[in-house]
């Protein structure tokens, strides 16, 4: 996978398990589902925005939304007293999760640069891959990879990040969909046009690059100074000598005839084996949250009670609630509700009210 417009669905629905069959038989466990992401892809709660996963391994996986479990039979059920229970314990319901899905492509280079300032070709020239190219603006609408064979052991990646525009930090354009990608680069090389004012374009890819992450800046950086095919010799090398005067070391290349894409590629791989892959930030686990049990007076004489463990419970239990009232007893003893209700002050005959049910009080004895 390398791309999320893959996922062809926005609603993905596990199996359902079966039903439990007669002569005590348990039914078949519903099957996983599994959706394969490209490596890259961030996973966060669509409705809290946490992040729960980075995946950043092949073959790493996350479980975001775990299938309920399976009901007993009424023959579980069965005490000295209740030979033939007429209740039984339904499944519970599968969790439903709403996420966001967010790709930051993990490549060792990451070209930076206007529209149409010859990216796409100079990933062409330099790796074995064939992006699109055409000679207007955008014509890359999402991230391409490419791997560039320096030996035949060595060899490192390089991303065609989509075309920046000013005000891109802020949102234009598709600016913040593309800037991302370069988040999790070793080095930046900004691609620019050396015939269309290579001076301005570079402060304002740095401008855009800084305001989506300042840190992006302190990042090991070349300029790759593309086409100069169009100009005379001594042009290039003012122009060269200009930009160099930013802080960056610059390196006159042409896509197109493949000059100076030699010395690019040495520079690259050096910067490449120097640097250490970018920390991000890590999934933190949620706590789980331990859920309590509140009594609340709603009227003389009734109370309900606000317990999620025991609601969700109770909601299972299907068939003669009458005939389950025993053994209900012990679940709300062993959840705690017995004793919250004492501590309320609750007396026997006074009426109960927990998950949708009501029950007359009667004491344990």
């Amino acid at each position: 996978m390398d791309s999320l417009s893959r996922l062809s669905k926005r609603t993905y629905k596990a199996e359902d398990g079966e039903h439990g069959r007669g002569s005590q038989q348990h039914g078949r466990g519903g099957e996983d589902l599994i959706i394969e992401v490209p490596r890259g892809t961030r996973v966060f709660d669509a409705d809290t925005g946490e992040l729960l996963a980075d995946l950043t391994e092949e073959g790493q996986t996350v479980l975001v939304a775990r299938g309920g479990a399976g009901g007993r039979g009424n023959m579980h059920f069965v005490s000295p007293t209740r030979q033939a229970p007429r209740f039984a314990e339904a499944g519970e319901e599968g969790e439903k999760r709403r996420l966001r899905l967010e790709l930051m492509l993990i490549a060792d280079v990451g070209l930076v640069g206007y529209p149409n300032a010859g990216k796409s070709s100079l990933l062409a020239a330099m790796t074995r891959a064939h992006p699109k190219i055409a000679p207007y603006p955008f014509t890359t609408l999402s991230p391409n990879l490419g791997v560039v064979e320096v030996s035949d052991e060595e060899r490192f990646t390089l991303a065609d990040i989509p075309g920046i525009i000013e005000g891109a930090s802020e949102g234009k354009g598709l600016g913040l969909e593309f800037l991302r990608h370069i988040a999790r680069t070793r080095v930046l090389l900004y691609v620019l046009d050396a015939a269309d004012e290579p001076l301005k374009t570079l402060e304002t890819l740095r401008k855009e690059v800084g305001a989506y992450d300042p840190a992006l800046l302190r990042r090991p950086s070349l300029v790759a100074l593309n086409k100069v095919d169009l100009l005379e010799e001594g042009a290039v090398k003012a122009l060269a000598d200009a930009l160099a005067r930013e802080g960056l070391a610059v390196l006159p290349v042409s896509a197109l005839t493949g000059a100076g894409l030699a010395a690019l590629k040495e520079a690259l791989h050096a910067l490449v084996r120097s640097t250490p892959p970018p920390e991000m930030p890590k999934p933190v686990p949620r706590k789980g949250v331990q859920a309590g049990v509140e009594v609340v007076p709603v009227a003389e004489g009734v109370y309900e009670v606000r317990a999620p463990e025991v609601e969700r419970y109770l909601a299972r239990i299907k068939g003669d609630l009458m005939e389950a009232a025993g053994y209900l007893q012990e679940v709300f003893r062993r959840h705690g509700v017995e004793a919250a209700l004492r501590a309320k002050g609750v007396r026997a005959g006074d009426l109960v009210r927990i998950g949708g049910l009501e029950f007359e009080y009667i004491p344990e004895v």
